[in-house]
């Protein structure tokens, strides 16, 4: 006898849909069906209006794993009873149930599957039926797998290859809440702590919604398995939404005695440093000064104005130094995070 399956309470896409965006991001609870509930949506216009879409993962490696099981999970739920699908290559494609028995059937395609390390070979391709884009995982995992070098870059690259100029496609960006980290929340100033649920950038260009699913949370919790994971780092982040690299550690606002010492720019962003000579504490700011002292540890932004570093220059080192002590302190997660990513470099 089959055991039935437990429901749950799986994510609602029609919100997100309703704003109509061109550039979604939706970051949310592992399994809360993020990824399943936009594989509807794009099959089901693929059905209804003849539309294509493309599913994007960062490296070959994992979209080979990801595009050779991409039906499975609406096949087993019974999702699109009258059509048969099939991954063919780098390309989705569908037929009619109904045709199982032709010798020869006809099979559409509906969808592409795109590395987007490898994305540069198709600039010439042309995808006039592609309506939606959907970058699974977009925010990496701890382990070995890396961030694409302008990776923000190498995206809209693709989008523009798959748009061309026609405001025809939409994105969505979907990730488990992993880092905040991350090259696209860089790239866009996207700060979890202070966003709503819902957040409307760029004139409505863009959008980011950070799931709030606390009844599909308590379910989760109440499984064996979140049981077992529950007050833990994992789960704070696999069930819970927590960003693991969002906490208050070495956060604080600078005095009025701290005085303004100079700027560095990073790949991460460009903060002011300030320094309360008295009390030995550094304190490393998003906000600028108008006037400012500029150096910058990149190479291509040199310039008469900004002066190059290196990270075994005074500057640095004494800034390192104050930061192994425990004495620079800063006034967001985001700088924080960005100079522990350098001094563990």
């Amino acid at each position: 006898m089959t055991r039935p399956k437990k429901q749950f309470r799986w994510y609602n896409w029609d919100r997100i849909y309703s704003y109509n965006a061109t550039m979604n991001f939706l970051v949310g609870q592992r399994g809360v069906g993020k990824t399943y509930g936009w594989k509807k949506k794009a099959i089901g216009a693929a059905i209804r209006k003849g539309e294509e879409f493309m599913y994007v993962r960062r490296y070959k490696e994992e979209l080979k794993v990801s595009k050779d099981t991409f039906f499975a999970d609406l096949i087993a739920n019974n999702e699109f009873p009258d059509w048969d699908f099939r991954t063919y290559g780098s390309l989705a494609q569908m037929a009619p149930a109904s045709t199982r028995d032709d010798k020869k059937r006809q099979w559409r395609t509906i969808g592409h599957f795109i590395a987007l390390s490898t994305a540069q070979s198709i600039k010439s391709v042309a995808y006039p039926l592609v309506t939606n884009i959907g970058f699974d995982e977009f925010i990496i995992e701890k382990g070995t797998t890396h961030y694409i070098a302008n990776e923000v870059h190498a995206f809209l690259n693709l989008y523009s290859t798959v748009d061309r100029n026609q405001d025809k496609t939409k994105v969505f960006f979907m990730a488990n809440s992993v880092s905040i980290m991350n090259p696209y929340f860089l790239y866009w100033d996207i700060k979890p702590d202070q966003f709503k649920e819902f957040t409307v950038l760029a004139d409505g260009y863009m959008l980011v919604h950070f799931v709030e699913a606390a009844e599909f949370t308590e379910q989760v919790y109440e499984t064996k398995f979140g049981k077992f994971i529950k007050d833990t780092e994992f789960g704070d982040f696999a069930a819970g939404n927590e960003f693991a690299d969002n906490h208050d550690n070495l956060l604080d606002v600078k005095g009025a005695s701290a005085r303004y010492t100079y700027t560095i720019e990073t790949k991460q962003g460009t903060f002011s440093v300030w320094i309360d000579w008295l009390a030995g504490k550094y304190y490393v700011q998003e906000k600028r000064p108008k006037q400012e002292i500029l150096f910058t540890l990149i190479p291509e932004q040199m310039s008469e104005d900004k002066t190059l570093v290196s990270y075994s220059d005074k500057v640095m080192q004494s800034l390192r130094t104050a930061f192994r002590h425990g004495n620079t302190l800063f006034d967001t997660p985001k700088s924080r995070n960005a100079f522990t990513a350098i001094f563990n470099r």
